[in-house]
């Protein structure tokens, strides 16, 4: 173990004295090994001071594939500013749904880079199959937080956030349980959705719900 400390020190050693060039060849070389090993080196790339060298592990890290997200996980709940905000960064490319409720909670985040990265996430990951899990964790928050969580997503993509309301305001999509991996592609959701359409199809000049009438009152209020 000493023995191995000892080999990552000389190789960031070797990496500072050579430079931007150094550092592109390192990360290049773990990239290309794809182990366990080279995953994590490439993961404590992103708890260095270097910018530079965390956008390289994030990149390479996003070509990786979807396997390396495991090890990503837990630096959402720990770290510098910067680590949890590459963390939130190639989890929101994956579409980590299970990255969620951690994601949620960083939007809360005392360094507003990293709940900007937070907030902008959420919005990649509901508009790749995770809305119905965004809508979820929003519905669970207290009503204050929710609509500012909920209005943070509506400014980045309107469209988005008037399906996570349509959602929110389906108490069986609310409250049914949806498997072991929910997504927009559950039946439940699909179900509800096409439904939708239906009704909007055959009944275009029904009214929505007035404000304020229970049920069908915005989650954004």
């Amino acid at each position: 173990m000493a023995d191995d400390s000892y080999t990552q020190s000389k190789t960031f050693d070797a990496l500072n004295s050579r430079g931007l060039a150094g550092k592109r060849e390192y990360v290049r070389s773990l990239e290309q090994r794809r182990d366990e090993e080279a995953l994590s080196l490439l993961v404590e790339c992103l708890c260095d001071e270097s910018w530079y060298l965390r956008e390289l592990a994030e990149e390479a890290l996003l070509r990786v594939g979807e396997r390396a997200t495991p090890v990503l996980l837990p630096l959402l709940e720990q770290g510098l500013w910067f680590t949890r905000t590459s963390a939130v960064r190639v989890l929101g490319r994956y579409a980590r749904r299970d990255a969620v409720p951690a994601l949620v909670r960083l939007t809360e985040d005392a360094n507003e880079t990293v709940a900007a990265a937070a907030r902008e996430s959420l919005a990649q990951i509901a508009r790749k199959g995770g809305a119905i899990v965004v809508a979820r964790a929003l519905n669970a928050l207290p009503p204050d937080l929710r609509r500012r969580r909920f209005d943070e997503i509506s400014v980045r993509d309107r469209h988005l956030g008037e399906r996570i309301d349509r959602m929110m305001r389906n108490d069986e999509l609310m409250s049914r349980e949806l498997g072991d991996d929910p997504s927009d592609a559950s039946p439940l959701v699909r179900a509800s959705e096409e439904g939708l359409e239906a009704l909007t199809g055959s009944a275009s000049e029904e009214r929505p719900p007035a404000p304020g009438s229970g049920r069908g009152e915005s989650p954004s209020r």
